[in-house]
């Protein structure tokens, strides 16, 4: 089962009991809780804190870390994903619920600063001597490539990075990957071609690539068509994760402003869309709250009024029904009473009373009595329509 917490109220669990204690509260292991503490920047109480704070020792509580760079605030722990910062609420849950808009101990443009004060100055080197791991993998295929293609009349896996545009591409990924693996990020690639690039800011995948300015790259860069007629221009763009157009941050080569000069603002532009990225999810959370509540609010208000309104309508039929069979009642009271009269009438108009007289007369009263609501007792179920 899964357990949400914020990144304080798992901190304060944690420094409260032991986390063996906490874990089996919650019907978890403690080497699952400590590792959802990991990820989520909290720190732990060191081996022998809970003895030494026993034996009355001096103890030290590590403060909680502010939240890192497009780090969710929620910890869900438990789940087969911890990604995201809230599980999913049931109606009643939003109902009850008072969104609050998101808000930020620092403005996007102080976290810029910072990143960038911690990323420093970024080039791009002349050569890949000295590449990045994943660079090098790329590399290495290629020479494979080319060993295979020896003596080979035709060849259809030829290497892929020897024009001199993809060797200035892999210089420049070589450079960004580079730069956001020494600032703490994960940088990633796929594709035998490094056409889809990311980087993994914590909780936040950014996507981006690098590539000729007219080759047709998608949000997502699983789809990429390569152009026609390339520019010869390089392009770096970082692509948003919900919409093309949305937060879209792009550097492209000028008359004597190569992209290279602006490696820095790249790397600078991907590590802080992380955390952009976590603002907007957030914003997007808050605002699909408040739709969503109000919505359900709404649909309420209408189920009821319509629940309210069939059973009006149920109940008019069914007043209607009572006064239906209160009509018929007194129309067969009416007729019980023309027919007693009528025997009255007969037995006096005949002055011999036969015994077929007497039988009919037994016969036409019977009857009178069985359609009479009053004798069977029936005017009573007039009132007594099923709901």
């Amino acid at each position: 089962m899964a357990h949400q917490f914020t990144r304080q109220e798992l901190y304060d669990l944690v420094w409260a009991e032991p986390m063996k204690t906490v874990s089996a509260r919650f019907g978890l292991s403690d080497v699952g809780l400590a590792k959802a503490c990991r990820r989520a920047g909290i720190p732990l109480p060191e081996r022998g804190y809970w003895a030494k704070l026993r034996a009355g020792k001096k103890v030290h509580q590590r403060p909680l870390p502010p939240r890192g760079l497009g780090m969710t605030d929620g910890v869900v722990v438990g789940a087969t994903s911890y990604y995201g910062s809230h599980t999913r609420q049931d109606d009643d849950e939003i109902v009850a619920s008072d969104p609050q808009p998101p808000a930020f101990e620092r403005d996007i443009s102080e976290v810029e600063a910072e990143v960038r004060a911690g990323v420093g100055r970024v080039t791009v080197p002349n050569s890949l001597n000295k590449a990045h791991h994943h660079v090098t993998k790329l590399l290495d295929a290629d020479e494979q490539r080319r060993i295979n293609a020896i003596g080979k009349p035709f060849v259809w896996d030829k290497p892929l990075f020897d024009t001199p545009f993809e060797r200035r591409r892999l210089r420049i990924i070589n450079a960004i990957f580079t730069a956001v693996q020494r600032y703490g990020m994960k940088p990633t690639l796929s594709g035998k071609e490094a056409r889809t690039l990311g980087v993994q800011v914590n909780d936040q995948f950014v996507s981006f690539s690098v590539d000729d300015s007219k080759a047709d790259i998608s949000a997502h860069p699983s789809y990429y068509e390569k152009p026609r007629k390339p520019s010869g221009r390089m392009k770096v763009v970082i692509l948003s994760w919900r919409s093309p157009d949305h937060m879209r941050m792009s550097w492209e080569d000028a008359d004597d402003n190569p992209v290279e000069k602006a490696i820095t603002d790249i790397v600078v532009g991907l590590i802080t869309a992380g955390e952009r990225q976590y603002r907007e999810a957030m914003q997007y959370s808050y605002e699909w709250t408040l739709e969503r509540k109000a919505k359900i609010i709404e649909d309420r208000r209408r189920e009821k009024e319509e629940a309210e309104r069939k059973e009006r309508e149920r109940q008019a039929r069914l007043e209607q029904e009572r006064v239906d069979g209160l009509l018929a009642d007194a129309a067969a009271l009416r007729k019980a009473q023309d027919i007693r009269a009528y025997v009255e009438e007969v037995r006096a108009l005949v002055e011999t009373e036969s015994p077929d007289l007497q039988e009919w007369a037994t016969w036409a009263l019977a009857q009178a009595d069985r359609i009479d609501p009053v004798v069977s007792g029936r005017y009573r179920d007039a009132m007594n329509v099923a709901d």
